[in-house]
């Protein structure tokens, strides 16, 4: 090859390309630099926090909520393909089914997520931010059941649930958590243990409209003679309710969400 020679005493293009390039950047203020860097950063905030949508197939859907983060921006987190399933026809799920993640921050809840090769469409952070993870259109696996994964979208609030860990949140700066007593599930009355901050569940209601205007799931939950129900549901584990749930309306396994009233929370909706 003779393209890296020098022929007939001319520099190579390669190089003198390379020489010009130097050259001016000599020339340039230093803090050329640091302005360019510093609005490159402000740039990718800006981007994050504006960005007051959802994605659901190939529509940006408003939510009322300010901080809102999404699978492709520098901020957040995007889950491999093997933890969920790609859906290429419109899908039109029919619930919203609400999980606690026992970790303590969305990224902890995300990583476990990772490792188990599992899913949830969204995370609700301890400060109320919401993370999108995948496309609304995709199928996550998050109910433990097929059925309901095929039918629903997901999310998981953060909340490490035990009361020992009220302590971190306070060296956190997030202040104590409440704490829920009396909670019922499965004719069962629960311990006290650490339950959601108020902006989380303000976020979780966020959620819902915005789930409400594309999908039409409909603001209800499971409630009989009007008490809300607090253990599984047949029409909720066979994926034929249409609504909000609990991930204990789905199986006895479970006990979240126990104590987040979702006829009462709905409410605030209505």
């Amino acid at each position: 090859m003779m393209q890296n020679k020098q022929l007939n005493g001319v520099l190579p293009m390669k190089w003198y390309n390379t020489i010009c390039n130097f050259l001016v950047n000599i020339k340039k203020d230093p803090s050329d630099y640091r302005r360019k860097e510093t609005e490159k950063e402000a740039e990718k905030t800006l981007s994050v926090k504006d960005k007051k949508y959802i994605i659901c197939g190939d529509q940006n859907i408003p939510i009322d909520w300010d901080d809102v983060i999404l699978y492709d921006d520098p901020q957040g987190f995007s889950l491999p393909k093997n933890c969920y399933k790609t859906v290429k026809n419109k899908r039109n799920p029919s619930m919203f089914v609400a999980h606690w993640d026992v970790c303590l921050s969305s990224k902890s809840c995300y990583n476990v997520l990772k490792k188990r090769k599992l899913s949830v469409h969204f995370l609700i952070d301890n400060d109320g931010t919401i993370y999108q993870l995948m496309n609304c259109n995709d199928i996550a696996f998050h109910a433990g059941n097929r059925k309901v994964n095929n039918k629903s979208i997901g999310v998981e609030i953060s909340n490490a649930y035990y009361l020992k860990y009220q302590n971190i949140y306070r060296s956190r700066g997030f202040g104590p958590r409440p704490t829920w007593s009396d909670a019922q599930v499965h004719g069962k009355t629960l311990e006290p243990f650490l339950g959601f901050y108020p902006w989380q569940e303000e976020a979780f209601q966020a959620l819902t409209k915005a789930l409400n205007k594309v999908y039409e799931i409909p603001i209800k939950t499971p409630v009989q003679n009007g008490n809300f129900i607090t253990t599984v549901v047949p029409e909720v584990r066979d994926a034929t309710f249409e609504g909000v749930v609990n991930h204990y309306h789905i199986t006895n396994r479970k006990i979240d969400c126990a104590g987040f009233e979702l006829d009462e929370v709905l409410k605030e909706i209505t």
